[in-house]
């Protein structure tokens, strides 16, 4: 039998503060959705789920969301994400029942919270940024998108190093003088040039790393499991 316990939630991670930034205009969830998801539900491509029920729910029901995909592809994740939190409140309210394994027994915990509780206004930062790497100079970035979450699965990258070589090449706009720059390129970089490039980059984006803080029911281990907007959006 699963037990009820209690599970607050807690940010994690850096880029949660005071202030409000521009938001998507959102309608409830319909049956449109609902048969949308059910249809893709089995897909392995979750940013693309998310991405297209938000851009669905910008338009009117049934209606192709046509730009509106951009407009969401063009959200940073975190901003995405809260989008999710934000369409989830208005289409079913804010509770949230939650089952979470307890990784010492694996024994299935009960968790009630609501997202009301969620820290999710955050300042959005500037798109771009310059990062002074060593001998080569200014390397200007942009921030990763919900676009490049959801096409970089579409890639099909095998391993993640292979993945932050596809986004590294995706989001440098220019490194020293060079103009641009593709996947071979930042294939051959130094590690520690990349690693610099990686960090500036996870530094200035915004973070919605969420954590609840639970003590397992049945053998009392006290333990941390995350919560993740997108996957939890379409396990609920």
């Amino acid at each position: 039998m699963r037990e009820r316990i209690d599970s607050p939630l807690r940010a994690n991670g850096q880029g949660v503060g005071e202030g409000t930034p521009a938001r998507l205009t959102l309608r409830p969830l319909t049956g449109w959705e609902e048969e949308y998801l059910e249809r893709h539900q089995t897909e392995a491509n979750t940013g693309r789920l998310c991405n297209e029920v938000l851009a669905r729910c910008l338009v009117a029901p049934g209606e192709d969301p046509g730009d509106a995909r951009e407009t969401v592809r063009s959200l940073l994740v975190a901003e995405r994400d809260r989008e999710l939190v934000t369409l989830r409140r208005l289409s079913l309210g804010p509770d949230i029942d939650a089952h979470v394994p307890c990784p010492a027994c694996g024994e299935v915990n009960e968790t009630h919270f609501s997202l009301d509780a969620l820290p999710v206004d955050f300042e959005s930062p500037s798109r771009r940024l310059t990062v002074e790497v060593g001998d080569v100079g200014e390397v200007v970035v942009r921030l990763p998108t919900a676009g490049d979450q959801e096409d970089v699965v579409d890639a099909g990258l095998k391993s993640e190093a292979e993945r932050r070589s596809w986004l590294l090449a995706r989001c440098i706009e220019r490194f020293g003088d060079r103009e641009g720059v593709d996947l071979d390129f930042t294939r051959g970089l130094p590690v520690g040039v990349r690693t610099a490039i990686e960090t500036a980059i996870e530094d200035a984006s915004p973070g919605l790393d969420l954590e609840m803080a639970l003590e397992c029911s049945h053998c009392e281990t006290a333990f941390v499991a995350p919560f993740d907007v997108s996957t939890f959006f379409f396990s609920s």
